[in-house]
């Protein structure tokens, strides 16, 4: 599994020397337009207006063929002139549009709260390139310094990370970092094992250190050998379970990661994560570099929220891998609106390990259709529960999803067969299963299950319980003491078998009809801070009243 820190740095890039510029900086207050691309593209044309910065402000310009002072009426012309300067807290550096950099860039300095060192393009056109090829590690670099805005840049190349902010001091915080319409592309290098590398790679490397209140917002990670599309671990520097400090305050959302080696987007060892609105494809393409890859996922992450993310076509070379990913070491944890689909592995997994226990992690209006494409791991199911060195998963809470299993072979959707549980209840209810093969569920005695809707076009059904295998629900009902409200009929899906690209707005909602409309239960009725939310999958609120759910995630 993928409980293992295994963390595998290189050496960092050379760092130029740190001189201090003399050269005049502009005191201009500029109102200055982001001109900002959806998805971190190639940037519009137009600068409509934007927002105002007041300190001083520096320009670069690598078209130029003669270097300035730095000033917006005598640009910089290289990134050396950028590299051996050191910026102060509310500076702005200003790179133009339509031109390309060629080599690192690394920046000197630190922000300090509220008032940030800002990068960001002028003037008109495609956004600004930062090109290092292969002369360097990384194409931007920031070692131990904090409290950066970072926009609308195209960053191509380096031979490990494209965009890579790291640490190495014991103990210390690095806190303050925004990345906003980041196109991030083309590393060099050839990932060996994962972890080793990265297009963006935010890493507390030091014993102890951590990031706080990071932002990546519109950022692209794509095309490349390396191993991760997107990385922010915030607790750097391992000292191990339970000790490790944690870092706080991590968000990625509007971004994209496809076609990478290892992970799409990855966060580990925070508190208050936020992963949302953003589009994983194509990840984990490396044929053999050690442990699984998944293509969105967090490990080691408590008051965490991912919500509102697709992601599919995610490859996997090892026992373990999916679109969607809820490691170990996860407390309260709430994974909704997500869609998965076309993987090689799971839909979505919960792990737990180590002597802990997972504590009150919520899965819920989520859609997955055509997982487990790879025939040798498709018995983990789409849902994938899991316990192991003595780990353990107290009140795992699955409720109103909607799966279409179809999978390469046959398995059980939902595979907890080999969990341990504590304390709080784990339940499966207000499921619908739209299945292909018999197998429904797997599951221990202790879980709970009840509301679900199971159907399948081979003609039979079949769940397991407690290792022994029931291929009528009555018998199963009879056994198990469980799903006495469950029904085995058509569900009457519209587009049941979908597995489009894109958020479904209408495959897998409910016919006029549907025996789903109004069967299902309030599930959180009588649970310790269990609440059924606010809308379903589509965006519909959710019915007042505490009565008249439907089964699945559309209400």
């Amino acid at each position: 599994m993928k409980n293992e820190r295994t963390v595998i740095m290189s050496n960092l890039p050379s760092r130029p020397l740190v001189t201090c510029f003399v050269g005049s900086a502009c005191t201009l207050t500029l109102m200055f337009a982001l001109g900002c691309s959806g998805g971190g593209g190639g940037g519009n044309s137009s600068t409509p207006s934007g927002p105002t910065y007041s300190g001083p402000t520096y320009y670069a310009n690598c078209s130029l063929a003669t270097d300035g002072n730095g000033s917006q009426s005598s640009p910089w012309n290289s990134l050396s002139d950028v590299n051996t300067h050191t910026f102060v807290a509310g500076d702005s550096l200003f790179l133009a549009r339509g031109s390309t950099c060629s080599g690192s860039l690394q920046p000197q300095g630190s922000g300090t709260s509220g008032s940030p060192i800002t990068i960001d393009a002028f003037g008109t056109g495609a956004l600004p390139i930062i090109n290092a090829g292969s002369a360097s590690n990384a194409a931007a670099y920031l070692n131990n310094q904090q409290y950066w805005t970072i926009s609308d840049l195209e960053i191509v190349g380096g031979v490990q990370y494209g965009l890579y902010i790291t640490g190495n001091t014991p103990n210390q915080t690095l806190s303050g970092f925004t990345l906003t319409n980041l196109n991030v592309h083309e590393a060099t290098g050839t990932s060996t094992q994962r972890y080793d590398s990265g297009e963006v790679y935010l890493d507390a490397n030091g014993i102890g250190q951590t990031l706080n209140d990071v932002v990546i917002n519109g950022v692209t990670a794509h095309d490349s050998k390396v191993s991760e599309g997107l990385l922010v671990n915030a607790g750097g520097g391992w000292v191990g379970v339970p000790s490790q400090p944690l870092g706080s305050n991590i968000t990625v959302k509007n971004s994209t990661a496809y076609n990478v080696y290892g992970d799409g987007i990855l966060i580990l060892e925070l508190t208050n994560g936020t992963l949302e609105n953003n589009v994983v494809h194509n990840s984990g393409q490396c044929p053999s570099c050690g442990s699984t890859p998944s293509g969105l996922w967090e490990w080691w992450c408590h008051t965490c929220t991912i919500q509102n993310n697709e992601s599919y076509a995610n490859q996997t070379w090892g026992g373990d891998g999916g679109d969607f990913d809820i490691d170990s070491f996860n407390n309260d944890n709430l994974f909704q609106y997500n869609y998965g689909h076309d993987s090689s592995g799971y839909c979505v997994a919960v792990f737990a390990t180590d002597n802990i226990a997972d504590n009150n992690n919520i899965v819920r209006y989520n859609v997955c259709s055509n997982n487990e494409r790879e025939a040798s791991i498709a018995y983990q199911g789409d849902i994938f529960l899991s316990t192991w060195g003595g780990g353990y998963l107290s009140g795992i809470q699955i409720y109103n999803n909607t799966i279409y299993w179809n999978p390469a072979s046959p398995a059980a959707m939902l595979n907890a067969a080999n969990i341990a549980l504590t304390g709080s209840p784990s339940f499966f209810e207000n499921n619908i299963v739209y299945s292909t093969v018999p197998s429904m569920v797997s599951v221990p005695s202790g879980f709970v299950l009840d509301y679900n809707i199971y159907w399948t076009t081979s003609g039979s059904a079949e769940w397991t319980w407690n290792g022994h295998i029931y291929s009528n629900l009555p018998a199963y009902q009879a056994a198990s003491a469980q799903e006495s409200h469950s029904l085995v009929t058509d569900p009457m899906l519209n587009n049941p078998t979908s597995n489009a690209t894109g958020m479904p707005t209408t495959a897998f909602t409910l016919q006029p009809g549907s025996p789903a409309i109004g069967a299902g239960t309030n599930v959180c009725a009588g649970v310790t801070s269990c609440t059924m939310g606010l809308q379903d999958f589509f965006g519909n609120p959710l019915p007042s009243g505490g009565a008249g759910y439907n089964i699945g995630a559309y209400q």
